[in-house]
């Protein structure tokens, strides 16, 4: 991405897949602390603990690398009217995840809290999709970019051609 340091690209999918890897741990805790489900596996306290602080510490880290983006690369994008669809999809759920969020940590153990984890856990597994989408057309929109390209019909300079066949 053009205005960004090297290292950012690869800090911005570390970030993105350490969220989503610590999210899959702590969604069966969530779904048994929250809905009562009974499920075979889930963390142990102690890795609970550690897992969810990495999860909520790489979060925040992610915010600010949305700030990052929007200064730059959302607004270029919107203004070059380059996927508009994904990109705005992408950032409605990744704010949807943030207030979401708030809400577990604020909202408690009642019917709010539940339903903002319910949302965070949804919001989170389905990220993927947009993100892909996302992420796979800009691959190919700069690979045809870097590709120059020959017209189909080449417009023949008359003039020349019969300068270089005498």
């Amino acid at each position: 991405m053009k205005g960004y340091p090297a290292w950012f690209v690869r800090a911005l999918l570390g970030a993105l897949l350490l969220v989503f890897v610590s999210g899959c741990l702590l969604a069966p805790t969530t779904l048994v602390m929250r809905f009562e489900m009974a499920l075979a596996w889930r963390l142990p306290g102690a890795g609970r603990v550690v897992t969810a602080a990495m999860h909520a510490a790489t979060g925040f880290v992610l915010l600010m690398m949305l700030g990052a983006l929007w200064s730059v690369h959302m607004r270029a994008g919107w203004r070059k009217r380059r996927q508009r669809g994904s990109g705005a999809t992408l950032g409605i759920m990744l704010l949807l995840l943030a207030a979401s969020a708030v809400a577990i940590y604020y909202a408690g153990e009642d019917a709010l809290g539940s339903g903002a984890a319910l949302v965070h856990l949804v919001v989170g597994l389905t990220l993927l999709l947009p993100f892909g989408w996302h992420w796979v057309h800009a691959r190919r929109a700069s690979r045809k970019a870097a590709v120059p390209r020959e017209p189909a019909f080449a417009a023949v300079n008359t003039v020349s051609a019969r300068a270089e066949a005498n």
